[in-house]
């Protein structure tokens, strides 16, 4: 039996603060190699703060040739983990939302965002995306999506970044590929008017309006059905609290295992005063 000690972070990352970002990095990444993980997860576009503010744009680097890349690639070697974190992708003219993995050997794994939402714009999706009545999200022509599997202590992992968990042909790509554990990074925000401050949970309503908010941050959907069905695990992290911004992230994580058991959860956060970057940690194995 295979076995891997997975971490997931979540981070409170702010637009275009990379050097406050890569703290919070550094930071989850030293309790990730304390908890003996051979792999952290952070949030998707973590090292950047997450949308498509100019800010956001302005951090945009070169795959391993840039100041985010080089910080990475020292956490990975000084923490002996794999380390994977979100950022901004130059490719000529275009801005990619993608996703680091970076080995304490200095190997390097990209893996671009297909489904760019219109939250992200202007960033570019991976492929041209075609639109129809079903969402808002373009869709992924098919043949065209790409999720790239790398391997983590013997097991085959890859990437799916947020909305890209709707690429319809996702399951039967990672399927294909013997994929055994799905790392998904979410950076999705949402309003003020879901969250509480302590003066709103005291007030007559204040308690019904928590509860619902935290049952709804702690719904694990269907991952654990996916896990089951498919015989793989599922690590996903988003990030947490007010982007300074216009968006407030709610800071929910999870790691399921092949049997569909939760080994691990970080709960939504709706009480804005306790939100703060958090890990979690679990050992998954597999026969």
């Amino acid at each position: 039996m295979r076995s891997l000690m997975i971490g997931i972070g979540s981070t409170a990352s702010r637009p275009g603060d990379v050097a406050g970002n890569l703290a919070q990095i550094a930071m989850l990444a030293a309790r990730a190699a304390a908890n003996g993980c051979a792999l952290l997860l952070t949030p998707e576009l973590s090292a950047t703060g997450y949308g498509g503010y100019p800010a956001v744009l302005q951090c945009a680097e070169p795959a391993g040739a840039g100041p985010i890349w080089h910080a990475l690639a020292e956490l990975a070697a000084r923490h002996r983990l794999v380390l994977s974190a979100g950022f901004v992708e130059a490719a000529g003219p275009r801005r990619h939302l993608a996703q680091y993995v970076a080995y304490p050997d200095g190997r390097m794994v990209v893996q671009r965002k297909h489904r760019v939402t219109p939250r992200e714009a202007p960033l570019d999706p991976a492929v041209p995306l075609f639109f129809d009545d079903t969402e808002e999200i373009g869709h992924v022509p098919p043949g065209q999506a790409h999720f790239v599997p790398f391997e983590v202590a013997g097991v085959r992992c890859a990437l799916v970044i947020c909305a890209d968990l709707g690429v319809r042909e996702r399951r039967a790509l990672l399927r294909r590929d013997g994929v055994e554990l799905m790392l998904l990074p979410t950076g999705a925000g949402g309003t003020r008017g879901e969250r509480l401050d302590a003066a709103e949970l005291a007030a007559p309503d204040g308690m019904a309006r928590y509860l619902a908010a935290l049952r709804a941050a702690c719904d694990p959907g269907d991952g654990a059905r996916e896990c089951i069905e498919d015989h793989r695990a599922l690590a996903a992290v988003n990030m947490v609290g007010f982007d300074g911004q216009a968006l407030y992230h709610g800071g929910q994580g999870s790691i399921v295992d092949p049997s569909g058991d939760l080994v691990a959860l970080l709960p939504g956060i709706p009480l804005l005063e306790r939100q703060q970057p958090r890990f979690a940690c679990g050992l998954v194995s597999w026969p």
